[in-house]
């Protein structure tokens, strides 16, 4: 796995910390790449050799509660831009792109909602859709089902399973990877069956924070609930990546964002499962790069 060229945890006014990290090319074009649920900035360090290969300086953060960052309890799905806003501050960054995979595609959502025009692009990959879009668990894995049904009522409802999750995938990494791929698509296993790969995703796993469990379940209540904006305000073109064999983020998520945004365009990849971003990496970073 690519390793960071540097953490930087900053302290934000509130006394909480704030971590991300720096991959790709230094000087290339600013792109934010936002990981899974759960995860940290080592998901998006797989891409960093794609990124160095097309000129992007990829910063990747831990949200509230992974990897370095403090877990934030009063968090919205809305706050979210003001944590990417604080690392841009701290860089310099006028204008830069984003994208998200999984669970970070609200979240690149909800930035192309508030940072408009002043972002250079914009992706959604593997993306959750907000959880009143129709059909909403239709195709999905049955733990994710049962996941999304109890964050409707409480994140609070949900950490027993993450806890368990987290808990597993710390200490017997090989063994959670193993039962995680059972129930992947053929497509999934094929991805994640590579060596490199696999060892990119055990390190992520071993490496997950003490309150990653509660960010986790955190994640799953805020994507079930409204988000505070509609993707039908979105007014920059967002590219959509999704897999018609996803069964973590079933394909009707990204042909419903895809359908709401007035400016997105949907990439529907016959064939490919969750996992699509690592192979098509450098085309999801030339696109939130804005050159698409």
């Amino acid at each position: 796995m690519a390793t960071a060229r540097a953490v930087t945890v900053l302290t934000l006014g509130e006394g909480r910390e704030l971590a991300f990290a720096e991959l790709g090319t230094p000087d290339g074009t600013p792109v934010f790449g936002f990981h899974g649920t759960p995860g940290s900035h080592r998901q998006i360090a797989i891409v960093a050799e794609a990124a160095r290969a097309v000129g992007v300086r990829l910063l990747a953060p831990d949200r509230p509660g992974y990897g370095e960052s403090t877990y934030d309890a009063a968090r919205r799905l809305a706050d979210w831009p003001k944590d990417v806003e604080a690392i841009a501050r701290h860089l310099g960054l006028a204008r830069f792109g984003v994208f998200g995979v999984s669970g970070g595609g609200p979240h690149a959502a909800v930035c192309a909602h508030a940072f408009g025009d002043r972002l250079l692009g914009a992706a959604i990959v593997s993306g959750v859709a907000p959880g009143d879009a129709p059909g909403f668990t239709a195709g999905m894995m049955r733990m994710n089902r049962l996941n999304f049904g109890l964050a409707k009522r409480s994140a609070l409802l949900v950490r027993p399973l993450m806890s368990l999750m987290v808990f597993g995938g710390r200490h017997f990494s090989e063994r959670a990877q193993d039962a995680m791929l059972r129930g992947l698509p053929e497509a999934d296993r094929r991805v994640l069956s590579r060596p490199e790969i696999a060892q990119s995703f055990r390190a992520d796993l071993r490496a997950l924070s003490r309150t990653a469990a509660r960010a986790a379940a955190q994640d799953f209540h805020l994507f079930a609930r409204p988000w505070g904006f509609r993707l039908e305000d979105v007014a920059v073109p967002v590219h959509v990546w999704q897999g018609d064999a996803d069964v973590n983020v079933p394909v009707s998520h990204g042909q419903f964002q895809a359908a709401r945004i007035p400016k997105a365009q949907l990439h529907l990849c016959r064939g490919e499962g969750h996992m699509l971003f690592i192979d098509r990496a450098a085309e999801i970073l030339r696109a939130a790069a804005g050159r698409n």
